[in-house]
């Protein structure tokens, strides 16, 4: 079986969630399947790869618009039996009777409109939609994003498949001897000096970064915790918005660490006292799981998918109400035995979660499509 597989994601310079979902998929398939081939599209030479025997790469360049101008003519001389696109868009121009696989990782552009630009929401929507009502199969990434796209496209549930991310186990998991100094480095980097809370991801209103800092000032103001917070991920976009309403309490213990060097994340995780997610929506929640195998304790907004991904391990809280947000806060700081027991919940939690199995799962929904 020749498999197409949309890659041009990878070539961009900001790493995100759907980078990592990628490259570990990419690496599972590898280490499971020497049978099929795969062809892995770019639209620039710069981009990641993963080797194998099996994997074909193929940079063809194109200034705009690759994947709707030069996508489709790609696979119309390559001829492949299917086409895996592990974003969430089809290329409106694609071959009439090519098969076809897409992952769905969110729908915020619906839930939270006035969290993007208004162009990257009205091209979400263009792009999904003609994903979701096109592609013969879906992959989503939790069932909450199952229930969602059946919700907005009322489409059939047997169309979709839900296979969950993964983790990094040799990369996220408890710090090992020889290893404190990797933390007491990114410490005196970034001016941390005491016990902190930590935020993984970027820096956008759909996070909720200013609900959580008037949280943690709050938290400050009411109590005697002395904890700083850590916001480590990138500006990305509205940040203005973000940032305006800050203020300057206890902005001497709130630290912006921008973009960090990718080694930097597990160090950042293993001197963590806390880990929190206060995301208004996410499709999954990836730094969960890194942050359970690194031996965090986790507490999350009570949305359906980070809840999903919590489980019993991770606390939850209202994103929308500051009081709540704070009230967990206060609970976790303050009690050593509950963290411990968050600890071991997510250590235990976390290993129901595999790049393997994402992997494995994955392959079985493209076999299904190829004998449609």
């Amino acid at each position: 079986m020749k498999i197409a597989v949309h890659a041009s994601h990878l070539c961009q310079e900001r790493e995100d969630g759907n980078q990592t979902y990628m490259l570990n998929l990419f690496r599972g398939l590898r280490d499971i399947d020497t049978e099929n081939q795969y062809m892995f599209y770019y639209n620039k030479p710069n981009g990641k790869r993963v080797e194998a025997p099996n994997f074909e790469h193929k940079v063809n360049q194109a200034p705009f618009m690759w994947t709707q101008r030069v996508f489709p003519f790609l696979l119309r001389r390559d001829k492949p039996d299917i086409l895996f696109m592990p974003i969430q868009m089809l290329p409106f121009l694609k071959p009439r009777k090519q098969k076809s696989v897409v992952t769905i990782h969110d729908l915020a552009f619906l839930l939270y409109p006035e969290t993007f630009p208004a162009r990257d929401a009205f091209l979400h929507k263009l792009y999904v939609r003609e994903a979701i009502t096109k592609a013969n199969h879906l992959i989503a990434i939790t069932e909450a994003t199952k229930q969602d796209i059946i919700k907005f496209y009322h489409i059939n549930p047997n169309r979709i498949t839900v296979v969950y991310h993964g983790v990094d186990t040799d990369r996220f998991r408890l710090i090992k001897d020889g290893e404190q100094h990797m933390v007491d480095e990114v410490k005196v980097k970034y001016g941390i000096t005491k016990p902190y809370i930590l935020y993984i991801g970027n820096v956008q209103p759909r996070k909720n970064i200013q609900g959580l800092i008037k949280a943690y000032q709050k938290l400050r103001h009411n109590t005697s915790h002395e904890y700083q917070l850590v916001i480590a991920g990138a500006k990305a976009w509205m940040v203005e918005e973000v940032m305006k309403d800050i203020g300057d309490d206890y902005s001497g213990d709130i630290i912006f660490t921008g973009r960090f060097e990718d080694a930097e994340l597990s160090p950042l995780l293993w001197g963590a006292n806390i880990f929190i997610l206060p995301s208004f929506y996410e499709g999954f929640g990836l730094p969960i799981l890194e942050a359970m195998a690194c031996g965090v304790p986790t507490l999350v907004s009570n949305t359906p998918s980070l809840v999903e991904v919590g489980g019993d391990a991770s606390l939850s809280f209202d994103p929308h109400n500051i009081d709540d947000m704070v009230k967990v806060l206060d609970t976790v700081c303050t009690n050593s035995k509950l963290r411990q027991e968050m600890r071991q919940k997510g250590l235990k939690r976390v290993k129901q979660f595999s790049w393997q199995r994402c992997a494995k799962e994955t392959l079985e929904v493209i076999k299904k499509v190829d004998t449609l």
